[in-house]
C-alpha cells in the first residue's frame, strides 16, 4: 500500500464554528496582537534605559579611571597638595563648594500708597516682594527689584 492508498478519516477533518465564535475569536486576536505591541514597546524602553545606565557607568568608570591616574601619579611624586585634591575632584567631576550660613538685611526707604483702612503693621508684607542677585561673581554690585501688588511703592535711593 501506497501513500495515496491511505485511508483517510475525514469525519473530524473540519470544524465549523457559529459567527459569534468567529467574532469572539477575532477578538481575541485582536486583544493579543494590542498585548504583543505593548510588550514590543516595554521590551524597547527597556534596551533604551538599559543602554543609558551602560553609558552612565561608562562614565563613572572614566572618572574612576581618571582619578586613579592621578593618585598613582601623586603617590609617585609624593606629592598631595591642594592642586592634587582639586584636580582628583575634578576627574570625579566633583564640585568642591563650602556652605556658609548667612543673613542679610535689607532696607529700603520711600513711600507707599494704599488704601483707606489698610494695616500697615499688619498687611505690607503681604504686598510687597523682594528680589536680589549678583550682577557678576564677587563684583559687588547688586541688581534689586521691588514687585507690589495693588499699592503703589515709591523707593528713594
Amino acid at each position: 500500500m501506497t501513500y495515496l492508498d491511505t485511508p483517510v478519516d475525514t469525519s473530524d477533518a473540519y470544524t465549523y464554528y457559529s459567527p459569534d465564535q468567529v467574532k469572539q475569536m477575532a477578538y481575541d486576536l485582536g486583544v493579543m496582537a494590542k498585548e504583543n505591541e505593548t510588550f514590543r514597546l516595554d521590551i524597547v524602553s527597556l534596551r533604551n534605559t538599559i543602554s543609558a545606565l551602560q553609558r552612565q557607568n561608562s562614565y563613572g568608570n572614566n572618572l574612576l579611571a581618571n582619578a586613579k591616574v592621578i593618585i598613582l601619579e601623586a603617590f609617585d611624586n609624593d606629592d598631595f597638595d591642594k592642586d592634587v585634591v582639586t584636580n582628583i575632584a575634578e576627574a570625579l567631576d566633583i564640585s568642591l563648594t563650602k556652605e556658609y550660613d548667612v543673613t542679610i538685611n535689607v532696607t529700603f526707604s520711600g513711600t507707599v500708597s494704599v488704601p483707606l483702612g489698610f494695616d500697615m503693621d499688619c498687611d505690607l508684607e503681604n504686598y510687597i516682594r523682594f528680589e536680589a542677585s549678583n550682577t557678576r561673581w564677587g563684583d559687588g554690585e547688586l541688581e534689586c527689584d521691588l514687585y507690589s501688588d495693588g499699592i503703589d511703592v515709591t523707593v528713594n535711593n
